[in-house]
């Protein structure tokens, strides 16, 4: 497991959500932020020692519920990979928003995450790139998608409609199709400075 992986796995929880978290949450963000929050706090509660179909299915029910938005107009930002925090406060995101919130929220919950890997695609009938999330049980069973758009949990056979990129799991980083050894080392090097970005922000936890 890699550096990354390690603080990954502890990032989410560096801040309890606490009574004294829900009400800083409430003053600055409402009454329905911090609800939210209590929200997911229970799923904690509720899921840890759930088995492992019943927390990929009620997680993925979980972030589903947040409200689709681009990042343009969330963030002022062509592409922005939100924390679970930013994510939930905003309560809006894009498709690398519900992939990040469900891993770490997966990871927190003791899933190993080395089984899990964002996965970049192209959707027929959608015209946006798309991100959604695969949770491998062993190295080469068939995964489990995870995703904002179909929104139940499905082997990857009855997913046809996905068509994968390229896909990643904090540093590891794998290419599908015949794409150059150069365009390979140009993603992977965008994609570890967002995942290290994402990082530092997770080990703040700013609200």
């Amino acid at each position: 497991m890699t550096a990354l992986l390690l603080v990954a796995g502890a990032g989410l929880g560096a801040r309890a959500i606490t009574p004294t978290f829900l009400q800083k949450v409430e003053a600055r963000y409402g009454p329905f932020a911090a609800a939210r929050f209590k929200y997911l706090k229970e799923l904690y509660d509720q899921l840890r020692h759930a088995d492992i179909h019943t927390k990929l299915d009620e997680v993925n029910d979980f972030w589903n519920g947040v409200r689709y938005a681009p990042d343009q107009k969330v963030w002022g930002k062509r592409d922005y990979w939100a924390t679970p925090y930013e994510f939930l406060l905003k309560d809006r995101g894009d498709c690398e928003d519900y992939v990040i919130a469900k891993y770490f929220t997966l990871v927190k919950l003791g899933v190993d995450p080395k089984k899990l890997y964002f996965v970049y695609c192209r959707v027929r009938g959608y015209r946006r790139a798309h991100m959604v999330l695969a949770y491998y049980e062993t190295p080469n069973a068939e995964p489990l998608i995870l995703d904002n758009l179909n929104l139940k949990v499905f082997p990857a056979s009855k997913r046809p409609d996905i068509i994968p990129v390229y896909t990643f799991n904090g540093a590891l980083l794998e290419r599908y199709g015949n794409r150059s050894r150069r365009g390979l080392a140009q993603k992977s090097r965008k994609v570890r400075r967002k995942w290290e970005d994402l990082m530092q922000r997770i080990k703040r936890n700013d609200i």
